[in-house]
């Protein structure tokens, strides 16, 4: 295939995802999101993931790992489900999943299932901007995964699971478990208790 036919093939795509992000945007503003941290904080990176109320508000928090994590698995899972679907349109699939997960995160019941399960406590949702920022990270795990191949991509999502649970004690399985089957000792390890 010549790269313009490729650029053809992946410009539609590319398109409807920018949609999907900026409609999804629209709906977390519609449901009372505000696009930036509600501390006036302006630095575009925070590090702290647990008792801070500037996670999940700044383009870029420690969290962000797990959205490159669900691009990997979504690339994953939208091979094996459409094998015979273009590779463009896969990734539609896993931005309007990750649009979908970042519309449901934002909603009270989990929002309430995060303080009640997790040590996030004061946890109230993400800004927009942050909510974009994990749609973003989600399109470059796809796009990792897409170009390292199944094995490849089960080795990344294990490495980077272990370095989130080693630096922040948490990771997307973790969050997972938490949102499922909460844990007491999970929780009581997360809060460093």
């Amino acid at each position: 295939m010549d790269s313009e036919t490729h650029e053809r093939n992946l410009s539609i795509p590319t398109l409807l995802s920018v949609g999907i992000t900026i409609s999804m945007s629209l709906l977390l503003w519609w449901m009372g999101r505000i696009w930036w941290c509600k501390q006036g904080d302006w630095a575009i990176f925070v590090k702290e993931a647990w008792g801070s109320p500037h996670t999940s508000q700044h383009v870029i928090d420690p969290y962000v790992l797990t959205h490159v994590l669900h691009g990997v698995a979504f690339c994953l899972i939208a091979a094996l489900l459409f094998p015979k679907l273009a590779i463009g349109w896969r990734f539609v699939i896993a931005i309007a999943a990750e649009a979908g997960w970042e519309l449901l995160e934002n909603s009270t019941f989990i929002i309430e299932k995060y303080r009640a399960n997790t040590a996030s406590f004061d946890y109230f949702g993400d800004s927009i901007v942050n909510s974009i920022a994990d749609v973003a990270a989600c399109a470059a795990g796809f796009w990792i995964a897409a170009k390292l191949g199944a094995w490849k991509s089960l080795a990344f999502f294990v490495l980077v699971e272990i370095i989130l649970i080693l630096s922040i004690r948490d990771s997307l399985l973790i969050n997972i478990i938490m949102l499922i089957y909460p844990i007491d000792a999970i929780k009581l390890w997360q809060a460093g208790i």
